[in-house]
């Protein structure tokens, strides 16, 4: 019993010097603060310079992501932790490497600490999570040591995951019991035995790790040994690791877009170099390199480097030191708003569209099915002025395509556009050259999957431009901006950053219109205000988790595709043409079909 009285009296003092202390920094950041260990001196010193308050909650929250290997290997360790916990009171807690809380289904969650919630020191002071990320090691703190008040209820612990083959932190495991709920708590003994669950959660990453991603690992470690200071990043297509530069650079957006280049490059086992606009760091290079791994499967590694210009411009801006730029023309103002896009590829096709319109030029618009290259000649078309459109393909009345146009050109429209202008044949070509030179006033915009003698000459003739619209698999970044404009010409609902990524890893064979079409119905079928995973439609939520053709089935594809193609839609002929029976040639149309794919 007297014991117990002394351990009490302790206890009692030990709060009551913190309080002082605490007190004392919050009335100046350089006061002299004693009575309390100096891993919390040196907390509670940092959180006032980051100017935290100490009764009032920030609020802050960005978006935590952990590795689904790391989520696999942890959960049946911190399933059972947490079970422990439920029975004192308190609850377990995984926080992402920048300080985010994440909520696996697996894990109970604190109603007050919500998904995305920012436990780094500098948002919210001295907690378990944030000084175990701070420290680089595991801590644990008393109730008294927590510098915002309303988190001083509580004992704290934070233990660190790191990956088992370098010194990366892959998460942080927190514990948290209330101490109005425990009479005794011993906090070295607890930190250590969290500790060992750690410990056993990068056992189980190790063990899991197999042949083809220690192959990877090797790649990725030489790598990153040569060129350490440069974001580098490696995947399978079912793990990625990341290098520290690449954590501390690359925002979540940057990773889908990065992961949605490295999958083709695995999928065609060919390495590439790729210019992308990156959220953190603008115009960048991906070295994107192909690593044959055991089993004929093919991983790749990534290394990001920022454009010069890019790099120049940013150490202005901060500085505060920027180059006069000349205003944007009319025509690109104009252009600018009807269409969406940050990329490389989408500068160049706004850039010459726009300039097609500045010198009232013909212009020929390349680009795959569903890109929109009908709408924008119809931008083009309405800045000029008055406009006609026939479609080479679809055909309307009695009259030949000639007669068509040479009607159309009688009013000497401003512009004249033909689309699917690749179907025409070599005499179509002739008479419309004709027709034109007799209006020399009237410019022609032609819409086409690829270039054909016929296009050419039409072209030629016209001295017109080529604009080139590139499909959606080049320019990833792309992707979310016209989601969120889609979803945002529909009503008020957001869509989720997981849902976006999904969409930028994906492959759109039909492009933007079909990707109009899955966000239209994933909006629809939202019953919050932001649609989510579960809103995606059935068929491509099975694309999503099929994932990409194999390289023989890419090849396969593309041969079917092409057979259908020149036989105008007849399966008998295009199961002629291909040397197989229809039924096989009906089996191999289900099975694309199924991953979403356009025949």
């Amino acid at each position: 019993m007297n014991g117990l009285i002394v351990a009490s009296a302790r206890r009692i003092d030990e709060i009551r010097a913190a309080d002082r202390a605490r007190d004392s920094i919050l009335e100046a950041l350089d006061a002299e603060i004693s009575g309390v260990r100096p891993l919390i001196a040196r907390s509670w010193y940092r959180s006032r310079a980051a100017g935290v308050d100490g009764s009032t909650d920030r609020g802050m929250f960005d978006a935590g992501r952990v590795d689904e290997y790391t989520l696999s290997a942890a959960e049946p360790h911190l399933r059972k932790l947490d079970e422990v916990a439920s029975d004192l009171g308190g609850y377990v807690s995984l926080t992402a490497p920048n300080g985010a809380l994440i909520h696996p289904k697996f894990l109970r969650s604190d109603d007050s600490f919500p998904e995305g919630y920012l436990l780094l020191e500098e948002n919210c002071g001295s907690n378990g999570e944030g000084l175990a990320l701070e420290e680089g090691r595991g801590v644990w703190l008393a109730p008294e040591e927590h510098f915002r008040e309303d988190m001083r209820g509580n004992w704290c612990f934070g233990s660190l995951i790191r990956d088992p083959f370098h010194n990366r932190v892959r998460a942080v495991v927190g514990l948290t019991f209330p101490a109005a709920g425990l009479s005794r708590m011993d906090p070295r003994s607890t930190l250590l035995m969290l500790e060992g669950v750690s410990s056993r959660i990068e056992q189980e990453i190790a063990t899991r790790t197999s042949s083809k991603e220690r192959a990877l690992l090797d790649q990725y470690l030489t790598m990153t040994r040569r060129r350490g200071d440069t974001p580098i990043i490696a995947m399978d297509g079912k793990n990625s690791l990341m290098n520290a530069t690449a954590i501390s650079q690359l925002q979540d957006n940057d990773l889908a877009i990065i992961e949605g280049y490295a999958k083709s490059v695995m999928s065609s086992g060919r390495s590439s170099t790729v210019t992308a606009t990156l959220g953190s760091v603008g115009l960048a290079e991906l070295t994107l390199i192909a690593v044959q791994l055991p089993g004929a499967s093919v991983g790749a590694i990534v290394t990001v480097r920022a454009r010069g210009v890019q790099r120049t411009l940013r150490r202005m801006k901060s500085a505060n030191v920027m180059p006069e730029t000349e205003p944007e023309s009319f025509a690109l103002t104009q252009l600018r708003q009807r269409f969406v896009g940050a990329s490389d590829e989408f500068e160049a096709m706004i850039g010459m569209a726009a300039r097609a319109v500045e010198q009232s030029r013909s212009a020929v618009i390349i680009g795959e099915a569903g890109t929109g290259k009908r709408r924008l000649a119809g931008a083009i078309a309405a800045l000029r002025g008055s406009s006609v459109f026939v479609d080479a393909r679809h055909r309307s009345g009695s009259m030949s395509l000639t007669e068509e146009v040479t009607k159309s050109l009688v009013a000497s429209p401003d512009t004249l556009v033909i689309g699917h202008a690749d179907e025409l044949n070599q005499l179509d070509g002739i008479d419309i050259v004709r027709a034109l030179g007799a209006h020399p006033t009237t410019k022609v915009i032609l819409t086409a999957y690829r270039a054909t003698p016929t296009t050419l000459r039409i072209a030629e003739f016209c001295g017109a431009l080529e604009v080139e619209i590139a499909p959606l698999r080049n320019r990833r970044e792309d992707i979310p901006l016209l989601a969120n404009a889609i979803a945002a010409d529909l009503g008020d609902k957001t869509i989720s950053r997981k849902t976006l990524s999904a969409f930028m890893n994906s492959e759109w064979e039909r492009n933007i219109e079909q990707l109009r079409s899955v966000v239209i119905n994933t909006v629809e079928r939202a019953r919050g205000v932001e649609a989510t995973m579960d809103d995606l439609p059935i068929s491509f939520q099975r694309v999503v988790s099929t994932g990409r053709l194999s390289r023989l089935e890419e090849a396969e594809y593309s041969e079917l595709r092409s057979a259908l193609r020149e036989a105008k839609g007849n399966r008998r002929l295009a199961a002629s043409m291909l040397q197989i029976g229809r039924s096989t040639l009906y089996r191999r149309m289900d099975f694309f079909r199924s991953r979403g794919l356009d025949l």
